[in-house]
């Protein structure tokens, strides 16, 4: 925690202010930029990692720009660029925003564990919602990751809202994967991404496919006699389902290294430590963009603790 409070306080954008607005307003037609973009990116990141509001951020930031002798900036042109940095891409019909991490590419084949969370959207106090009339805020934001069981660092996300199913964000999910250059060996996931579909496509593919069954799923496909299993067009499920019948879900668990797929939800334990499970904004928009910006700051809180640990 020691070396991530230092990552968060560097202010190496400091030393550079100059070399910086001069490429920025290359060219730039109109007002030329006064404050730096790695300015922005320092108070933004000390705005969602410490949980405060950008009144403080900006108290934060104006006070080291006074030391070097720079001019302050102002609360809205501070919360204007925030939201220029923290914009967000990805979005796709139910899926408001989703993307790969920036993570290192391991050279041997890496397990992926997906998984998924809410978090709970910033709801008003009681005399607000008295002397306002204002309508009390619920429902919560989802967040799909794939994950790293062997780092716990997210390799991909999805947010969405909570009326988006687990199964519609695993594709996207994978393919944010692959796109990033990783090399897949095998799949974990529970029961909500049960799907014949997906069972098809990645057996074929070569990655060893461990999704959990439900046991209503199993002895519906169970016929009279024993010893036989309805596949059902889905042959790598149906031979794991007769695993399962054959030697006991739990051993099958241990055969196929499931269990660690409880890491994922050891990585949302983490970052809901770190950041809390609810989010501070008021509208849908910046609900995503924090969401993002605590995926990223939590990448980088792993990235640290795994280089403290190498050390020791």
């Amino acid at each position: 925690m020691e070396k991530y409070a230092h990552s968060l306080l560097e202010r190496g954008w400091t030393e550079t202010v100059e070399e910086d607005l001069e490429r920025m307003n290359g060219g730039k037609l109109g007002r030329p930029f006064v404050f730096t973009g790695k300015m922005i990116e320092w108070g933004n990141r000390l705005k969602h990692a410490l949980g405060i509001s950008y009144r403080l951020a900006r108290g934060f930031l104006n006070h080291f720009l006074r030391e070097k002798g720079l001019r302050g900036i102002s609360l809205t042109q501070f919360y204007d660029r925030c939201r220029e940095v923290s914009a967000v891409g990805g979005a796709d019909g139910r899926v408001l925003a989703s993307g790969p991490c920036d993570v290192e590419v391991s050279e041997a084949p890496i397990s992926v564990a997906i998984d998924s969370t809410g978090m709970s959207l910033n709801k008003y106090g009681g005399w607000m919602s008295y002397h306002w009339n204002m309508k009390p805020v619920t429902g919560w934001i989802k967040l799909h990751a794939a994950v790293d069981p062997d780092t716990n660092r997210i390799l991909a996300y999805a947010v969405t809202d909570e009326r988006c199913g687990d199964i519609a964000c695993f594709d996207g999910l994978m393919d944010d994967v692959f796109s990033a250059g990783h090399r897949v060996g095998k799949v974990l996931a529970d029961a909500a991404y049960d799907s014949k579909a997906i069972w098809n496509e990645y057996t074929a593919r070569g990655i060893d496919v461990a999704i959990n069954i439900r046991n209503s799923q199993l002895n519906k496909n169970v016929p009279d006699y024993p010893g036989r299993i309805r596949s059902h067009g889905c042959v790598p499920r149906g031979r794991e389902m007769a695993r399962i019948l054959k030697i006991g879900r739990d051993e099958w668990k241990k055969e196929k290294g499931y269990n660690r797929r409880w890491k994922a939800e050891c990585t949302f334990s983490d970052g809901k430590r770190l950041f809390g499970d609810t989010l501070s904004s008021r509208k849908l928009e910046t609900d995503v963009e924090e969401t993002v910006m605590k995926v990223l700051l939590l990448n980088e809180y792993k990235q640290i603790r795994m280089r403290c640990q190498r050390s020791e």
